[in-house]
């Protein structure tokens, strides 16, 4: 896989007005990087800017692209699964759903392998639902399905674990733990950042900071004060 996405003095905007300055950092093919900070810190609207969707000042690129060149080009490389699920299922049954997604990958076999994919995700007895009939931890986990059956390069994950049981995060942290992509992982459930990733960027008060060993942050009661992360 060839994903990367490069920033340098990244300013997020949010209605033109500039939310978060100084964001610089690299993540490297099949890296998987937390994305943490306070509620209204910009997390989310720093992976609507990766995707394409928010404007922004300074320089952004996905696999050597500045992503305000070409916003088509940042949604293909990269699929992300934000934490409102309501507005994301769109299809009569999870099955069109799945088999949607793999259309959209051009995959020839598309109706059988959501089939497949639905198996694989413990999805297999609500198939032949309407997505408005599930609880909101299955529909986090079609979300999840829909996106890894496109195989982008890169996965943008917003608070993944909400609404899963232990059992279901137990399961989703073993799927993401064999996965290629590159991962951003937005999160509040500080153990799964540590076990997944290796590198932190920590938004707050308007400004941002990478760690480059996330050990480091967690290690340091000043820094998580600091960031608002206790």
């Amino acid at each position: 896989m060839n994903a990367c996405v490069r920033a340098v003095d990244l300013v997020l905007l949010r209605k033109d007005k500039p939310v978060v300055s100084g964001v610089s950092f690299l993540a490297s093919p099949g890296e998987r990087i937390a994305v943490l900070g306070a509620n209204g810190s910009g997390k989310t609207t720093l992976a609507r800017t990766i995707l394409g969707f928010s404007p922004y000042q300074g320089i952004l690129e996905i696999e050597g692209r500045e992503v305000r060149d070409d916003p088509g080009a940042a949604r293909k490389a990269a699929a992300a699964v934000f934490s409102d699920t309501d507005t994301q299922l769109l299809m009569p049954t999870v099955h069109d759903e799945l088999e949607f997604s793999l259309k959209a990958a051009e995959r020839k076999n598309a109706a059988a392998e959501a089939g497949t994919l639905g198996d694989r995700f413990g999805l297999e007895a609500l198939l032949d639902r309407h997505p408005s009939e599930l609880s909101s931890g299955e529909k986090r986990k079609v979300l999840l399905a829909q996106s890894i059956a496109r195989r982008p390069s890169i996965l943008i994950l917003d608070e993944p674990t909400s609404d899963l049981d232990v059992r279901g995060s137990r399961r989703l942290r073993e799927t993401l733990e064999v996965l290629p992509q590159t991962i951003f992982l937005i999160t509040h459930h500080y153990d799964l950042a540590l076990a997944l990733c290796r590198k932190a960027v920590v938004l707050g008060g308007g400004e941002a900071a990478v760690f480059e060993d996330i050990r480091a942050l967690f290690d340091d009661r000043a820094s998580l004060e600091q960031w608002d992360l206790l």
